[in-house]
């Protein structure tokens, strides 16, 4: 019997993510076949998910698709496994409506009906803490909180005397307890932590060994639940085209789900590096994800090949998509601490690093000239200067309503800072990429 639970928190930096990847290893270790979720639009937690888990990470989010796409999504990424572990975004109940909890984890285990463990940190509070997990549990009418997972636990003591005061005023069992520092967190930066990329086996392992001694994994698997219902099938076309994936150290930012997709379509998918100079030649379609660029800047200059080949690509009228860094990667160059990086020169515009956040959250992307509109994704430290041609969408924020241009298009090539998800409503987006296949 197939089992799935939803790891979430009250707040982020509560420890869930290296909570998540210990558990998934932990399981792993036992020999079951693992495969880790993510709930919202994160692209690196799945990376670090599929590591830890050995299988492909998948994204679960209720902005990008409907329940009933939700729901295929999930039972697609649970075919093959024992154990499903859901990673939650952000707090609980955060997401991008107060009234619905739209966007949030709760959502997500409402929808899918995934029992939910709750991750507090604890440092800093004894009794009270009680009153935070009844909030939840009251807040929660449509999905099950099961238990709890203590962390940054300052003693025996101080453990006894908040498992004590949870259990008994709110009812739910505590299923294990993390002292302070106990968990080794990933190193970050401005977009996050590490990539799996930067990271090593032995990380997951510790976390493993950790998480087996102080989470009882067996009391959660007992309350744990999976009904995926009725597996889609997915067929998949011949394998008559090529797709070429940028995937390295600078660019390796992709939903899962999209390359399934690509496959559905019938594309064969081959992962090139433009780190190591390889070409796209024989590409029917070609991918640049998101990354870090702007890391690897003083090498991606030395890509000529794989440049040369993008720009032929570009000008034959055959499909690309560039996502963020794969943008930046397709403009004259980056600036990066006063210094000029040259890149690829396909649209005539610059990107300039920046100290702080540019941009953060959903955005409605909708092409001026009225070839499609769509959803996606923003999250960048850098923006576009020196922009000799005119932009291709207008954003808006879904939050704020803020309104701005950016991205280009030149011929099938579709470039701009928003990350794009592979579901009905970019219906626009895929049909003019791949020529009227929804």
């Amino acid at each position: 019997m197939k089992k799935s639970f939803l790891i979430a928190a009250d707040r982020s930096n509560s420890g869930k993510t290296t909570i998540t990847l210990g558990i998934l290893s932990a399981l792993r270790e036992r020999g079951l076949q693992t495969v880790g979720f993510k709930c919202g639009p994160d692209y690196i937690d799945t990376l670090h998910l599929t590591k830890a888990s050995g299988n492909p990470a998948y994204n679960l989010d209720t902005v990008f698709e409907s329940p009933d796409e939700l729901k295929r999504t999930f039972a697609w990424g649970m075919r093959g496994a024992d154990v499903g572990v859901v990673e939650g975004v952000m707090g609980y109940f955060d997401g991008i409506d107060y009234k619905t909890f739209k966007g949030s984890s709760y959502e997500v285990a409402s929808i899918l009906g995934l029992p939910v463990f709750l991750v507090l940190d604890v440092s800093g509070v004894s009794y009270s803490v009680a009153s935070f997990v009844e909030g939840i549990v009251s807040l929660s009418r449509d999905a099950s909180v099961c238990g709890v997972i203590l962390n940054g636990v300052g003693s025996p003591y101080h453990e006894q005397m908040v498992r004590s005061s949870i259990e008994y005023h709110a009812g739910v069992k505590v299923f294990g307890a993390l002292r302070k520092s106990e968990l080794a967190s990933l190193p970050s930066r401005h977009l996050g932590v590490y990539t799996a990329f930067e990271t090593e086996d032995e990380f997951y392992k510790e976390l493993a060994r950790k998480i087996g001694l102080s989470v009882d994994l067996n009391g959660m698997l007992d309350l744990s639940w999976c009904d995926v219902g009725v597996v889609d099938s997915k067929d998949e076309q011949p394998k008559d085209k090529k797709a070429f994936v940028a995937f390295d150290e600078a660019f390796s930012f992709y939903y899962q789900h999209n390359l399934d997709f690509l496959e559905q379509l019938g594309f064969e998918i081959h992962f090139f590096s433009p780190l190591k100079d390889e070409d796209v030649c024989g590409a029917d379609f070609v991918y640049l994800g998101g990354g870090y660029p702007e890391l690897y800047a003083e090498r991606l200059v030395h890509s000529k090949k794989t440049m040369q080949s993008i720009l032929q690509h570009v000008n034959s009228n055959r499909p690309l998509l560039a996502e963020c860094g794969g943008m930046v990667y397709l403009t004259k160059g980056l600036i990066k601490n006063n210094r000029f990086f040259n890149f690829c020169g396909v649209f005539d515009a610059v990107c300039e690093m920046t100290e702080n956040r540019k941009a953060l959250g959903y955005v409605l992307v909708k092409a001026l000239d009225g070839q499609f509109s769509g959803i996606g994704h923003e999250f960048h430290y850098s923006r576009l200067k020196m922009v000799n041609e005119p932009y291709a969408f207008r954003i808006k924020k879904l939050t704020t309503q803020e309104e701005y241009g950016d991205g280009f298009i030149r011929n099938k090539t579709v470039a701009s800072y928003t990350h794009f998800y592979f579901s009905l409503k970019n219906r626009d987006l895929i049909n003019f990429l791949f020529g009227g296949v929804l």
